[in-house]
């Protein structure tokens, strides 16, 4: 990733923390399932790409300890103050591609609609170390609908989501603001499509379960040996 992208991913997230944040998202639908993934107490959870810290919270909840990290110090600035009743979560601004992982440190690596801003096959080698074994990598990230199937996916994803919006978030409309900012924001986003995921993770993580959601999204879950 180039330091101008860097840049402009940085400044585009401080924005993005500014803005009023929906009790329903695509993203927040799947902690969920995430949270399915992983065993009911861990050690150590790193989070890559923690945001306002709405998963990390979740997080902490069963873990001894949480390190969040997140390219916007806006963002963290948000999740510290949202998250004073969580003495267990260590939330960092930091570059994932140049943060030093320690070696054989965390019970599960976790991150949602990160990884596509990110150099993946650079990552996950890092990632592997920083495992414990019997250690869990969960990712959730956003999906370039390809095929015959990510059509109808589609034609499920959209009037349900229209439906979740409706209930779940009282139908409130985003600000011109909002849509402005995203708009920005989306302009320079790339998207993996499904053979593309399956090649990266199925080459780099024997065993990896890859899986395609709704809201367009996939899921990686890896457990190390």
């Amino acid at each position: 990733m180039s330091e101008a992208m860097n840049q402009k991913i940085q400044k585009d997230f401080d924005r993005i923390a500014l803005l009023e944040q929906p009790m329903w998202n695509h993203n927040s639908h799947y902690h969920r399932f995430l949270l399915k993934q992983l065993a009911s107490h861990c050690d150590n959870i790193l989070e890559i790409g923690c945001g306002t810290g709405n998963l990390s919270r979740l997080l902490a909840q069963r873990a001894d300890r949480v390190t969040a990290i997140d390219l916007s110090p806006k963002m963290i600035e948000i999740a510290k103050q949202q998250s004073q009743d969580y003495a267990n979560i260590d939330f960092q601004v930091a570059d994932i591609l140049t943060w030093e992982f320690p070696a054989k440190q965390f019970d599960a690596i976790v991150s949602i609609a990160t990884f596509h801003h990110l150099p993946i096959e650079r990552l996950l080698p890092k990632l592997k170390i920083a495992l414990t074994s019997g250690g869990k990598l969960v990712v959730i990230d956003l999906l370039d609908n390809e095929s015959i199937q990510g059509i109808l996916n589609d034609s499920i994803a959209i009037p349900l989501n229209w439906i979740f919006h409706a209930f779940k978030n009282r139908n409130n409309k985003p600000t011109i603001e909002a849509r402005t900012v995203w708009k920005e924001h989306l302009r320079t986003d790339k998207y993996l499509t499904r053979s593309q995921v399956q090649y990266i993770y199925k080459n780099s993580l024997t065993g990896a379960n890859v899986k395609v959601h709704l809201f367009w999204r996939y899921s990686i879950v890896w457990e190390k040996l």
